[in-house]
């Protein structure tokens, strides 16, 4: 376990300076877009199940020109197998208080199959303007914290391309006695 651990650990280091010495490129240009924000809001223990909540934020909303973002219509996750047969339900709320039941069906989404084969559960809500959307899911056992899981945004049109981003998602590591420590 500790040896896993450790190429963990070692991963994710080398990922970080990758990063950091990639924006120390000559030559290298900025980009004048922005991105959308997603954060892991917490997880919360409530029963026998893990509640997972996340908001997904357009940092600079508009109409896709000059820098800005448009609105996301949904946000897909895939989960690894583990995860999605323990997967109990799903939600988004545009307030983190009434919230809107979806499907937890693992289908592929046809607006993303030029990107990806694989399953994924789609949130079919978006963003509106600056004002963060919070979506959760439930699940029966209690899995690690991937903070380089990934997910795809489709906006309404205009932001081409596959819209991966990475998030604090949920990981395919089963914690050892259920009972959270991070």
């Amino acid at each position: 376990m500790k040896q896993l651990s450790k190429a963990f650990s070692l991963i994710a280091a080398i990922a970080v300076i990758s990063l950091s010495l990639s924006s120390f490129k000559p030559g290298a240009k900025k980009s004048s877009a922005t991105s959308y924000t997603i954060t892991l809001v917490g997880i919360e223990k409530i029963g026998a199940n893990d509640v997972w909540t996340w908001t997904l934020t357009n940092t600079n909303p508009g109409n896709g020109s000059d820098g800005t973002l448009q609105n996301v219509s949904h946000w897909d996750l895939p989960l690894c197998p583990a995860a999605e047969a323990a997967l109990v339900s799903a939600e988004y709320s545009f307030d983190g208080i009434n919230w809107t039941s979806v499907s937890i069906e693992m289908e592929r989404d046809p607006s993303i199959r030029v990107c990806t084969k694989e399953d994924v559960l789609k949130f079919n809500a978006g963003t509106v303007g600056s004002t963060p959307t919070y979506y959760r899911a439930t699940f029966n056992r209690v899995f690690t914290v991937d903070p380089f899981a990934y997910s795809y945004i489709k906006t309404g049109g205009g932001l081409q391309g596959c819209n991966v981003y990475t998030y604090a998602g949920v990981g395919c590591y089963e914690v050892i006695g259920g009972i959270r420590n991070d």
